[in-house]
């Protein structure tokens, strides 16, 4: 009876342990490689109002895209539209974000059979970083 109370005292003593020690570890490392406050501006000079859908962005340190949520925005021609996110996994990495839109078709729809996408420059990504896009 003694070696069961001993066993469960140790058992229960271990996984209090390992608790404490991933509860440590946790925040710690969901933090660590963000890029905060990056802001991604989008300049639309295609002669045309345009339907942003998707924003992308390239790890150039492990070669892997990464995407953020953005809802469908119409930009008209000459428009521009501004967005301020935190990238993950890629602070102080070499980065560069994408954007995917769609055009309208003659019969004033938007065509979804078909996009395009514009890329920023390449550059290092830390706090307040900005990436600019200009579509043509």
């Amino acid at each position: 009876m003694r070696l069961i109370s001993k066993s469960a005292t140790a058992a229960a003593i271990l996984a209090v342990a390992g608790v404490a020690s991933l509860a440590a570890v946790a925040p710690a490392s969901a933090g660590f490689d963000i890029c905060k406050k990056v802001n991604i501006t989008v300049k639309n000079n295609t002669g045309q109002p345009i339907q942003l859908f998707d924003l992308d962005y390239r790890d150039l340190g492990s070669n892997r895209w990464r995407s953020e949520n953005i809802s469908n925005r119409v930009i008209p021609n000459g428009g521009s539209y501004s967005v301020k996110r935190n990238l993950e996994g890629v602070n102080n990495a070499n980065t560069y974000v994408r954007v995917q839109f769609r055009k309208l078709k003659s019969n004033g729809r938007w065509d979804h059979s078909k996009y395009w996408y514009a890329d920023s420059n390449t550059s290092l990504c830390r706090r307040g970083a900005s990436y600019r896009i200009v579509f043509r």
